[in-house]
């Protein structure tokens, strides 16, 4: 895993849209798992820079969600569309459906057992917690317990979150993070320097993944 020190995300996003771009202008089918929070912004800006017409062989869809109507006001869906961020001619594919929570959760999990397979490559770019939640997987949580299932669903007020779990994260090919922020920095410092358990650092599920990349301003080098 690599920890790059950046003053902010411009040299993160510059890292990802290149990556993103080259891979689809390979004739790669390229699965994007975006994260929601901090990084809705920069998600946003890598979209556009993203030519229009390599966008086909992109598809996009979420690492976590929070539970709710559809386009409700904390959704990280509605918050990454309200930010501006335009699929061009990806396919895009959001997690909250209308449905039950059960079904919810069920319909996640089955779309990204057929995303992860079919795609030619995954990239994700995540956001990591104070906490060291990553995705929607809190630390201790019934998320960070599962072992079997892709997509978990479960009550942490002020939300019930919905998320990709580790089964699922082990299957990305390419981990991006962005951190920043003095609040993160004993959750950063943890996860660069002391091996935990995935339910005590969720996070820690980065150094499990073929590559992973961490920018953040409160860490630095490379392991």
């Amino acid at each position: 895993m690599r920890y790059v020190q950046s003053d902010g995300p411009a040299e993160g996003m510059t890292v990802i849209t290149e990556r993103l771009t080259s891979e689809l202008a390979g004739g790669k089918r390229v699965l994007w798992l975006l994260c929601g929070g901090s990084n809705v912004i920069a998600e946003a800006a890598i979209m556009r820079h993203i030519p229009a017409d390599l966008s086909e062989n992109l598809t996009v869809t979420l690492t976590d969600e929070r539970y709710g109507e559809v386009g409700h006001k904390d959704s990280n869906w509605q918050q990454l569309i309200e930010a501006g961020f335009d699929g061009k001619s990806a396919k895009a594919l959001p997690v909250l459906n209308g449905k039950p929570l059960e079904q919810t959760v069920a319909d996640y999990g089955a779309s990204a057992k057929e995303l992860l397979a079919k795609s030619d490559i995954t990239i994700a770019l995540f956001g990591i917690g104070a906490d060291g939640h990553i995705a929607g997987i809190l630390p201790e949580s019934p998320a960070a317990r599962e072992t079997t299932a892709l997509a978990a669903g479960y009550d942490s007020p002020p939300y019930t979150r919905l998320t990709l779990t580790f089964p699922a994260l082990r299957q990305i090919d390419a981990a991006y993070a962005m951190a920043f922020g003095s609040g993160k920095q004993t959750a950063l410092q943890r996860l660069q320097n002391e091996d935990l358990a995935l339910t005590e650092q969720p996070s820690q599920i980065l150094k499990q993944l073929p590559e992973a990349t961490l920018f953040s301003d409160q860490i630095g080098g490379t392991s």
